[in-house]
């Protein structure tokens, strides 16, 4: 799927359409992770949490795509804090573990 993806956005004739590439199941998953995306911010993390769990029912694998997610915001956030200089002298790396 991703593959067919990666050759839609290389190809400057074809049009990008990710409904192509996928079944209901795919569908659903992929309507649920937008969900999911929408309903956190790394700047609203806990409270985003709290919304997620309410809304949805999260498998064991779920719940590992979602703390990866957390933590690229984190890794983020640390990287955009390097380039504008800001610093914390109690900061010790790890925002969320």
């Amino acid at each position: 799927m991703i593959r067919k993806f990666r050759d839609m956005m290389k190809d400057d004739k074809d049009v990008i359409d990710i409904d192509s590439l996928m079944n209901d199941l795919d569908r659903a998953d992929y309507d649920k992770w937008i969900g999911i995306f929408k309903s956190i911010t790394p700047f609203s993390v806990p409270e985003g949490i709290d919304k997620i769990l309410e809304e949805f029912n999260l498998t064991r694998k779920d719940s590992v795509v979602l703390l990866a997610y957390i933590k690229f915001f984190e890794q983020r956030i640390v990287e955009l804090s390097k380039k504008k200089n800001i610093k914390k002298d109690d900061y010790d790396g790890s925002m969320f573990g």
